[in-house]
C-alpha cells in the first residue's frame, strides 16, 4: 500500500516539477531580469545602500507596528536556508556531480528577479489596501491584484500544508538524524523540539521575528567563518574545483566519453532544483516576512529579498560546495550530513561533528518557526477569528514531535507537491502584474 502511494506521489512530482517547470521557473526570471533592468547585477552597490549599509529606521516609507528589516530578512532565511543549505548541497553533488554548483549559483542569479518583483508587489499592495488586515504577503496581490480569490484561498491551503511538511516535519527529522551519533533518543528529541517550537509560537508572529533575528545571524555566520577555515587550508586546489565545475556543468571532461548529454542534463536538473528548492524564490513565503516590515518602500523590501537569495544560495550553499570539493569529501563514499562533517574534521576536527550537528539544530529549528509565520498569515486569512489559529498551533507543534520519531520518506515527496502549488499560482501572480513592478526597479 505505502509502496503503490509512493509511486503515484512520484508521478505527482516527475509531472508538476518535471522539465517543463524548471524551464517556466529560468525563462520567468530571464524575462523578469530584462524587464527590471537586470537590477541584480548591473546594482549590488545599490543594493547594499538600500539594505545592509542602510539604518533599519531609513525607509522613506513606514507603516506602525511590524517588524525591522532585519527581522523580515531573518525570518526569511531562516524559513529557506533550513538543513538543505548543508545536507541538500551534499545530496546535489552526489547526484548531480559537481557541475550541479555551477547551475545552482546561476538559477540563484536569475531567480532574484522572482524575488524581487513578488516582494515589490506584496509591498505595493499593502500600501493600496491597508484596510485588509487579514490578507498579506502574497495572499493581497493574489486576491486584489489579479482579482482571484478562489487562487488565493489555493495558495494559502497549499502554504499551510507545505508548512507541515517543507518547514516542519522533514526540517525536525534532519536535526533528529544528525543527532544520532550523540545516541539521543527520538523521543527526546521530538519532545524537546515540540516544546522549544511551542514556546515561540505561542507568543506570536513578533516575537518569532525577534527571535529569528538573534539566532539566524549568528549561525550563519558561524557557519559561514568555518566554511572559510576549511577552504582556506584545503583551498590550494581551488582554481581546480572551479575549473571542474564549470567543465562538469558542460559535460566537457566527459565528452570523450560519449555521455557529455547526460552529464548535463542531470547537474543542470539537480542544481537548478537545488537553488530553487533552497532560496524559494517565486514560490511567494518569502513576502509574508517582507511585508510585514513596517518599511513601505517597495524597492527597498525587494531588494532585501534579493539579498535574501545571495545570502541562502550564492553565499552559503556555494560555500557549502567548496568545502565538500576542496578537501575530496565527494569522493569519499559518503552520502548527506556524513559527507559534510568528513570535509569539515579536516580543517577543524573532531569538533566539526558537534559542530554540524548543532548546525543543522539550529538551522531546522529556524526553518520550523519561520514556516509557522507563514502559516499563520495564512490561517488568519482563511478564518479572521482565529480559530484556525489556534488549531494550526497545535497541530503544528504536534507535527514537531512526528517528525523527529517517524519517517520521512514520503514527506519529501510531499512537500514538492504543495511548493509546487504555491509556485504556480504565485509565479502567475507576478507575471502578470509585472508592469506594476518595473517602475519601482528604475526608481532611485
Amino acid at each position: 500500500m505505502i509502496s503503490t502511494i509512493s509511486n503515484i506521489i512520484d508521478e505527482i512530482n516527475n509531472l508538476l516539477w518535471g522539465k517543463a517547470t524548471l524551464i517556466l521557473i529560468f525563462a520567468s526570471g530571464i524575462f523578469l531580469t530584462v524587464r527590471c533592468g537586470f537590477i541584480q547585477l548591473i546594482h549590488p552597490v545599490r543594493i547594499l545602500k538600500k539594505t545592509l549599509l542602510s539604518p533599519s529606521e531609513d525607509c522613506s516609507e513606514k507603516s506602525k507596528g511590524g517588524i525591522s528589516n532585519l527581522q523580515a530578512l531573518s525570518t526569511a532565511l531562516g524559513a529557506s536556508m533550513g538543513t538543505g543549505n548543508i545536507i541538500g548541497v551534499a545530496a546535489a553533488i552526489s547526484v548531480g556531480g559537481c557541475g550541479a554548483v555551477f547551475w545552482m549559483i546561476l538559477s540563484a542569479f536569475v531567480v532574484m528577479a522572482l524575488a524581487f518583483t513578488e516582494n515589490v508587489l506584496g509591498v505595493h499592495y499593502k500600501k493600496r489596501f491597508r484596510s485588509e488586515k487579514n490578507s498579506c504577503g502574497a495572499l493581497l496581490y493574489l486576491d486584489k491584484g489579479i482579482n482571484s480569490h478562489g487562487m488565493a484561498v489555493l495558495f494559502a491551503v497549499a502554504c499551510i500544508t507545505a508548512s507541515f511538511f517543507t518547514g516542519n516535519m522533514s526540517q525536525v527529522n534532519s536535526a533528529a538524524s544528525s543527532l544520532d551519533n550523540f545516541g539521543l533518543p527520538r523521543v527526546i528529541i521530538g519532545a524537546v523540539f515540540a516544546l522549544a517550537v511551542a514556546a515561540v509560537i505561542f507568543r506570536g508572529a513578533n516575537f518569532i521575528a525577534g527571535v529569528m533575528e538573534k539566532i539566524i545571524p549568528i549561525i550563519s555566520i558561524a557557519y559561514i567563518f568555518f566554511s572559510l577555515v576549511v577552504i582556506v587550508l584545503y583551498g590550494n586546489n581551488i582554481s581546480e574545483v572551479i575549473t571542474n565545475i564549470v567543465k562538469s556543468a558542460f559535460g566537457i571532461s566527459q565528452a570523450a566519453g560519449g555521455i557529455m548529454g547526460t552529464i548535463i542534463n542531470k547537474s543542470l536538473s539537480v542544481g537548478l532544483r537545488r537553488g530553487i528548492f533552497s532560496n524559494e524564490a517565486g514560490m511567494g513565503s518569502s513576502v509574508f516576512a517582507h511585508t510585514s516590515a513596517k518599511c513601505d518602500d517597495p524597492t527597498a523590501m525587494g531588494m532585501w529579498a534579493i539579498l535574501e537569495v545571495f545570502i541562502d544560495t550564492v553565499l552559503c550553499c556555494t560555500l557549502t560546495a567548496l568545502v565538500i570539493l576542496c578537501t575530496g569529501a565527494d569522493e569519499a563514499g559518503l552520502g548527506g550530513a556524513d559527507m559534510v562533517i568528513f570535509a569539515f574534521e579536516k580543517g577543524i576536527g573532531e569538533f566539526s561533528a558537534y559542530f554540524i550537528a548543532a548546525a543543522n539544530v539550529i538551522f531546522a529549528f529556524a526553518a520550523v518557526i519561520g514556516w509557522y509565520f507563514y502559516g499563520e498569515k495564512c490561517a488568519v486569512y482563511l478564518s479572521p477569528s482565529g480559530k484556525l489559529k489556534t488549531l494550526y498551533r497545535i497541530a503544528y507543534t504536534s507535527a514537531a514531535y512526528a517528525g523527529a520519531v517517524i519517517s520521512t520518506d514520503l514527506i519529501w515527496k510531499q512537500a514538492d507537491i504543495f511548493n509546487a502549488l504555491m509556485l504556480f499560482p504565485n509565479l502567475a501572480a507576478i507575471l502578470i502584474l509585472s508592469n506594476e513592478a518595473v517602475p519601482y526597479a528604475k526608481s532611485r
